[in-house]
């Protein structure tokens, strides 16, 4: 691992992000083009607003008559050209960036495969609290030690609780036929097992972020005797709710997977990134026009570096975990149904007994808040907290030590 402190090199690194390159930039030219076809759809009031949008566009539609049609094609496609060529802009000049990530890991304490366990407070006396974090399958489990300064197990580390988290690293011959079962039982089972040798009789409170918390979910009813609490941070548990049809068609759909998991043999990073980018498709537009008008040299571009660099920085699913997923969990939504098994057992968390907290950021794009909220519906007692950020700002964000970092220090300490 590298020594010594996030900082700037002089040698740029070689970045070929926001992955997948090319479906931003069709992305970026699509809203130009739409906005333009549009116009004059919405100036004679045709165009078909969804029921939420229906009066400010009446409004909208009405303003636009008091100009001239070519005039207001001039400058919308005048305003869209720049919006775009500020992107591009400011995809060059994060491609050109010196920020390299330069922090000091420490080093694994067990390892299974891939998967290795990263102990953070070692230097801890022997009977703190501690936390067992879990992150997604498919981003590095890093975007909680960003940097020295942007590091949510740091800050637990300092707060007197120590933490152990799961580096999944990248699937190799031993993971490739792993489903969800075998990252929880050949994994997640055993390297508690050794936090609990390990640390004795300190409290362990089990931590999963985004689908790392899912996974705990069915971790904590294998091992609840061994656990002080259950923390969820914006983990998806219905996993119908707050998306459309038509989208639960296209994640649930077999026919739509199965082609590429057999010939690619897993879920390319950049697939993944395309449905993250389906999200929100203007994201890309919007973050890379206010990353060119930064300064280069400023802290707040060295930030956006950073959190981009990891975003980029994916893992790909491997085929089994990637079937559990579509046609498990946002097919036949069977966590929140009660059909999800792991090891013969049923995943219900109404038999969760210990002390949970599920985190519900305000603003998250990525995993609806309804779907988060499923969790805390069939947890009895479980408390709910907001922290207000988005999925990753809750974790990493310039809000996050006073936000969640202190909401899950409080709650631990308690």
């Amino acid at each position: 691992m590298t020594e010594g402190p996030a900082s700037l090199h002089p040698t740029v690194p070689h970045r070929i992000g926001p992955r997948p390159l090319g479906l931003h930039l069709g992305l970026a030219s699509a809203t130009l083009g739409t906005a333009l076809a549009n116009l004059p759809l919405a100036r004679e009031g045709h165009l078909p607003w969804i029921r939420d949008l229906r009066e400010e566009g009446a409004r909208v539609g009405s303003d636009l008559q008091a100009f001239d049609l070519a005039d207001c094609l001039t400058e919308v496609g005048a305003k869209g050209q720049h919006l775009v060529s500020e992107m591009l802009a400011g995809i060059t000049k994060y491609h050109a960036h010196p920020y390299q990530r330069n922090v000091q890991t420490p080093a694994a304490i067990w390892q299974k495969g891939a998967a290795c366990l990263l102990d953070y407070g070692a230097d801890l006396p022997a009977d703190v609290p501690v936390a067992f974090i879990v992150p997604s399958l498919v981003n590095r489990g890093y975007i909680l030690d960003l940097s020295e300064e942007r590091s949510f197990v740091r800050a637990l580390t300092a707060a007197g609780i120590r933490p152990f988290l799961i580096d999944w690293g990248d699937p190799g011959e031993q993971e490739r036929d792993y489903g969800t079962e075998d990252y929880i039982v050949q994994v997640l089972v055993p390297a508690l097992e050794t936090v609990t040798e390990i640390c004795g009789k300190s409290p362990v409170h089990l931590m999963g972020y985004c689908m790392g918390g899912t996974l705990t979910v069915a971790q904590a009813l294998l091992q609840q005797e061994k656990l002080a609490s259950l923390i969820t941070l914006a983990s998806p548990w219905n996993f119908h709710a707050g998306l459309s049809n038509a989208a639960r068609m296209l994640l649930g759909s077999n026919n739509t997977w199965e082609p590429v998991l057999n010939a690619c043999d897993e879920l390319p990073v950049d697939l993944l990134q395309s449905f993250f980018a389906a999200l929100d498709p203007n994201l890309c537009l919007r973050k890379f026009g206010l990353f060119n008008r930064m300064d280069m040299d400023g802290a707040k571009a060295a930030e956006f570096v950073a959190l981009e660099d990891w975003l980029n920085d994916g893992v790909p699913l491997v085929k089994q975990v990637a079937r559990d997923c579509f046609s498990g969990w946002y097919g036949e939504n069977s966590p929140y149904l009660g059909k999800w098994q792991i090891s013969g057992m049923q995943i219900c968390p109404q038999n969760i007994t210990i002390p949970t907290l599920v985190a519900v950021p305000k603003s998250d794009k990525i995993v609806p808040a309804g779907s988060a909220l499923g969790l805390a519906e069939q947890v009895h007692h479980a408390t709910v907290i907001t922290p207000p950020s988005g999925h990753i700002g809750m974790v990493a964000g310039g809000r996050a030590r006073d936000g969640l970092w202190a909401e899950i220090i409080e709650w631990i300490k308690a």
